[in-house]
């Protein structure tokens, strides 16, 4: 299957509240789960798609490698654990969570790649990688996506159209700025000429413009309100008045250890 436009995210879930809520979204219709190395819970998620009882060949499952393992030279025994912690059999998708220091992106994607041949992945990823990174991974082997920040309030522009040139996705995270773009102006002036909710408004912009979002909530009725942005389009207009936001061109998401030179 292809990777479903919106996703959900399971950062900082944990324990029975990272299962119920992962089985709680399929329940509603998710078809796409992301998860990490990083959250600690991937046998919770894993355990959460099983309780669910959808079949696995309709859920695409996205887990992502520590940067520190490909600096060690361990990812691909990393990625191994991870495929068994989830419990699924291979995952669908296997990301780089960080640009690892010291390790070419070429590198990175050629680890990434045995990780697609030894039968643990379909896909392989990058995530957080910035334009010239991006693109030396994606020259090294074929990458599916590049997970990053992506709201509002933060120009990607550049790293987008990188992106649709050499024919790899974005994946947005922190789409809805932790609840900060729904407050804006724009965005709440366009939902009431849609009748959508602001999430749902913020998450179309997204979508609307080929880029995959992952998005966190414990709620029903949040996540159900999430869906809404599958079901209606925005015009010129309403895309360009919250586009103008972007000009704030602010991160929420700051890691000086681990973030690359966002304008290499």
């Amino acid at each position: 299957m292809d990777m479903p436009l919106l996703g959900l995210g399971t950062w900082p879930l944990a324990g029975d509240q990272a299962r119920r809520t992962v089985r709680l979204a399929l329940e509603l219709g998710y078809r796409h789960v992301d998860t990490a190395q990083m959250y600690g819970n991937e046998a919770e998620v894993g355990a959460g798609l099983r309780e669910a009882g959808v079949p696995r060949d309709e859920v695409f499952v996205t887990t992502k490698i520590h940067q520190d393992r490909f600096t060690e030279g361990t990812a691909l025994e990393s990625a191994r654990a991870s495929v068994e912690a989830i419990g699924l059999g291979p995952v669908d998708l296997i990301l780089c969570h960080w640009p690892p220091r010291g390790v070419a992106p070429a590198q990175v994607a050629e680890e990434l790649a045995a990780m697609r041949d030894e039968g643990l992945t379909r896909h392989i990823g990058v995530s957080n990688f910035n334009v010239s990174q991006m693109r030396e991974a994606a020259a090294a082997a074929p990458i599916l996506t590049n997970q990053v920040e992506f709201h509002p309030l933060l120009d990607q522009s550049r790293l987008l159209a990188a992106a649709r040139e050499i024919g790899v996705t974005l994946t947005a995270y922190r789409p809805i700025l932790r609840g900060e773009a729904l407050r804006l102006p724009a965005v709440r002036a366009i939902a009431a000429e849609t009748g959508r909710n602001p999430a749902a408004v913020v998450l179309r912009w997204i979508i609307q413009q080929g880029v995959h979002a992952i998005c966190m909530s414990t709620s029903r009725e949040r996540l159900a309100g999430n869906q809404e942005a599958l079901d209606f389009s925005l015009s010129e207009d309403q895309m360009a008045r919250i586009t103008a936001l972007t000009s704030a061109n602010r991160r929420s998401c700051d890691y000086p250890d681990w973030q690359p030179d966002w304008e290499g």
